[in-house]
């Protein structure tokens, strides 16, 4: 879909509550306008995506001014945003998958890939798919294990089974990823998840909790 963002014919009520979504993004990243709710150690915004460059991850975050001038009311785009995440949908998929994706070139591979992508088809925004339990409790079945979920931005996921890392040596490789290679921008956290899958639950992993850990 390609949004003109800057013009008011287009930029209408109609058009976000038709195409709004959920997103994840670091609280820290955000303007103060930007409609917002908390999530985990996260920032749940509203945003429209921009897919009609496959090369540039283009988007918008729904503002308090958009709120008033387009008078849309929150449990309205609330809703609108459920819908909207559902209907597109989100894959998680082996690693070497999603760079046969991005590469168009078969990786193969003789041993079967315990890591994972999880993101949406425009893999724009596609951490959002942290708001879904259901995908997580679908793929920790399908493995017979818990999952560490490691942000790689606000973009993707990376899922390994919990029971083949070291939840230390992830937190530390997340935060050293987006020290050196991660855009400030693009972000997610600097922490991990755990989703247990007889718990049903997803919990927050800092550097504070590792020493209370039991794997």
């Amino acid at each position: 879909m390609m949004l003109d963002f800057n013009n008011d014919k287009t930029y209408t009520k109609e058009t976000v509550l038709a195409n709004v979504r959920y997103a994840l993004f670091n609280p820290k990243s955000l303007r103060d306008d930007a409609v917002s709710a908390e999530f985990l150690d996260l920032a749940v915004v509203f945003a429209l995506i921009d897919s009609s460059s496959p090369y540039r991850a283009r988007y918008k975050i729904i503002d308090a001014m958009d709120m008033v001038s387009l008078d849309i009311k929150l449990d309205e785009i609330m809703e609108a945003a459920n819908e909207n995440c559902k209907k597109a949908g989100y894959d998680i998929v082996p690693i070497e998958d999603a760079i046969s994706d991005i590469t168009g070139m078969a990786i193969p591979s003789s041993v079967p890939c315990l890591m994972c992508i999880g993101t949406n088809s425009e893999r724009i925004l596609g951490a959002s798919i942290l708001m879904y339990e259901r995908y997580f409790e679908e793929l920790a079945i399908q493995l017979n294990d818990d999952l560490c979920i490691m942000p790689s931005s606000i973009h993707e996921l990376i899922i390994v089974p919990l029971s083949y890392v070291d939840p230390g040596y992830a937190l530390k490789t997340v935060r050293e990823i987006n020290k050196e290679i991660v855009g400030v921008d693009e972000i997610l956290s600097d922490n991990i998840y755990f989703y247990r899958r007889n718990e049903h639950k997803l919990s927050l992993v800092t550097t504070r909790g590792l020493n209370n850990l039991t794997c």
